[in-house]
């Protein structure tokens, strides 16, 4: 498959290039590990018995080829959650954002897509969000003072992102944090990326005691006694947040959920088409897994 090829290569020129904050020694095995992503949005339309009736990308022309392939090929083949059978059966128009990744495949990996693929690569839907909440629908954030850059990592010119969830009470504070994953976009030994990660986190979380929100003026959560939110958190110097449809490259943390996060209709953390708040909850719930298809 000649885009996949393409798309492989890309990955390898970039994991070469890759910059290193740190002396070789202890990089290589940390090196295997770094992905490609593209956060690909668009619509879909799911039917009342939570079927998917049809998919529309945006800006298709533009996503790679094999991109576009496990995407129509995936998402058809999804189920919803059905409506409540005092609802109207209708077919609903949803906002969909997903996150595609390539990354470096275990040997007894099974190939994503139907077609034949360099054996060394797999491309997959990891994260998706579905709906669209109205800014007065959700907590507005007031005030939001940037965490500390660590010490540590700004001296290693080490970028980050950190993804929070956060529930804010009435009072527009936040009550408790969490984070789920830290992505660095340079390369350490494993303990060194482990450390950059905790630090990361930890001046994230102390930042959020300081932020402050509004509560929503509209829908069905504005009498609730607190909201929750996944916010993305950028340490970046110079590395701009890539737009839908362009590819970015980094090293994963681990994921994690905080434990008393609400069950979502959204899968993963990190499928974000811009740097904004999002609110947890609401919109239809996804049956399937991201990898069934």
């Amino acid at each position: 498959m000649k885009g996949m090829s393409r798309i492989a290569g890309t990955l390898l020129l970039a994991v070469l290039a890759l910059p290193a904050t740190v002396a070789a020694q202890g990089v290589a095995a940390v090196r295997k590990q770094v992905e490609m992503s593209m956060v690909v949005v668009g619509q879909v339309r799911i039917a009342a018995d939570g079927r998917v009736e049809g998919l529309q990308l945006d800006r298709e022309s533009e996503l790679p080829a094999p991109v576009v392939q496990l995407v129509r090929e995936s998402v058809p083949r999804w189920r919803f959650d059905p409506l409540p059978a005092d609802v109207p059966a209708q077919t609903a128009q949803t906002p969909m954002t997903l996150r595609v990744v390539l990354r470096p495949a275990p040997e007894s990996a099974e190939p994503a897509v139907a077609q034949p693929q360099p054996a060394s690569f797999v491309l997959r839907i990891v994260s998706a969000r579905f709906g669209d909440t109205p800014v007065d629908a959700m907590p507005r954030m007031l005030s939001a003072p940037p965490p500390r850059f660590p010490k540590d990592a700004l001296g290693a010119r080490m970028p980050a992102t950190v993804y929070l969830v956060v529930r804010v009470g009435r009072d527009g504070r936040v009550v408790e944090s969490f984070a789920e994953q830290v992505n660095l976009f340079a390369l350490g030994s494993e303990q060194q990326m482990a450390r950059f990660r905790q630090q990361f986190a930890d001046t994230s979380l102390a930042a959020v005691k300081r932020w402050r929100f509004a509560p929503p003026t509209r829908g069905d959560e504005v009498g609730a006694d607190s909201w929750q939110l996944r916010v993305p958190v950028d340490f970046l110097f110079d590395v701009r947040r890539p737009k839908p449809g362009t590819w970015r490259v980094y090293v994963p943390g681990p994921r994690q959920r905080a434990p008393w996060a609400r069950e979502t209709a959204d899968s993963g953390v990190d499928a974000f088409a811009d740097s904004g708040p999002q609110p947890l909850g609401g919109g239809r719930y996804l049956l399937s897994k991201l990898g069934d298809g």
